[in-house]
């Protein structure tokens, strides 16, 4: 018989379907998110859902306060579900509700969180959140962070007791490369569309948001010397009009595209059209375009401040310095000439370029709950 799960989750996203199919099928798994959308960003939740092989429950009594949602019934949920684990995320009020509701109760249940926190991100947790954070691993029956690394830091800087555990934010790459093949032809119109041929494609995906660092990224594509390069933006956000605005200064403003915000099809094409992806914000907990870009065959350029960072090695792409125009610059140029000019109509997917499979992940945990 199979050992039941139930999830307590923020919300929905398209970097975490994969995992939750992955629980639902090696579990008897129940989820419950408390949003019905990712807060800073609206994906297509109905297309969402369609991927899902479980059922999506939510939790719409509580209340939202300082960024944070506040949710009540959680357990009563635990009481009905009679769950064997309970897995919660980060070291917000549920996960320390649920692990309250354990030590007065006495219940046998696991608790096991996950933490999408960086190096960066675990070293500048303050106050109340680092009280929580230090109180919920210490305890907790394991913690699942991103990367070795990640893990380690809390093993030296936290506790030697912390059970840690290792799931990088990743795609079933089977499913995604699959959906890449299905985009091949809208990648072949957007290579007509921006008079794309003969070209390099430097190619950045996210929100346009200050973290993300894009002036940064702008100000050093305008010292790239091949004439032939240009940078493709694809996202909205906040600066989506002061970036444009400020491409149109630059005298390779014809060599900036903004796409504006892609789901779906229309977004995995551009990965195939990227030849470079470059990622270059100053604080990421994850980066979840790292993996998809890498899925997808790009050399990728990756923030050393971003929690994807654990993904690049030697063979798939470059770290560099998010305030060091001069090191992006070089790292840019360098894998650049790596690649070819696009000649015409892609006609099939490039080798996948991460360092490790979804299956190796996902089964070495699932195991270990």
């Amino acid at each position: 018989m199979k050992k039941k799960i139930l999830v307590f989750h923020p919300s929905l996203a398209p970097y975490r379907v994969d995992f939750f199919n992955a629980c639902h099928e090696f579990f008897d798994a129940v989820f419950y998110f408390n949003l019905t959308n990712v807060s800073d960003q609206k994906f297509d939740q109905e297309a969402l859902k369609s991927k899902c092989n479980f059922k999506c429950n939510y939790l719409t009594k509580g209340f939202d306060l300082f960024n944070r949602s506040f949710r009540v019934g959680i357990i009563p949920l635990i009481v009905r579900e009679k769950p064997d684990i309970v897995l919660c995320s980060e070291y917000g009020p549920i996960t320390l509700m649920v692990f309250i509701y354990k030590k007065l109760f006495n219940r046998s249940f696991k608790i096991y969180s996950i933490s999408d926190d960086s190096i960066d991100n675990a070293i500048s947790r303050k106050g109340l959140r680092s009280l929580l954070r230090n109180l919920i691993c210490k305890r907790a029956d394991g913690v699942i962070f991103t990367s070795s690394e990640v893990s380690n830091w809390h093993k030296e800087n936290i506790s030697r007791k912390i059970n840690v555990m290792e799931l990088p934010i990743i795609h079933n790459e089977k499913i995604f490369r699959t959906e890449l093949t299905k985009s091949i032809a809208i990648a072949n119109k957007n290579i007509l569309k921006y008079n794309l041929l003969n070209k390099k494609v430097l190619l950045f995906v996210g929100r346009l948001v200050t973290v993300k660092n894009l002036h940064f990224l702008m100000r050093t594509f305008r010292l790239v010397k091949d004439e032939n390069v240009v940078l493709v933006i694809v996202g909205d956000g906040i600066l989506f009009n002061q970036l444009k605005t400020l491409s149109k200064t630059y005298s390779k403003s014809n060599e900036i595209i903004f796409t504006g915000r892609k789901e779906g099809l229309e977004l995995l094409s551009w990965y195939l059209v990227g030849s470079v992806f470059v990622l270059p914000s100053t604080h990421e907990p994850f980066g979840a375009v790292v993996n998809e870009a890498l899925i997808s065959g790009c050399y990728t350029l990756c923030s050393s401040k971003a929690g994807a960072s654990s993904l690049i090695n030697s063979l798939n792409g470059r770290l560099f310095n998010p305030f060091n125009e001069e090191n992006l610059l070089e790292c840019i140029e360098q894998s650049l000439s790596y690649n070819d000019y696009l000649s015409g109509e892609i006609s099939m997917l490039r080798k996948n370029k991460m360092p490790f499979l979804f299956d190796e992940k996902i089964s070495n945990l699932l195991k270990n709950l």
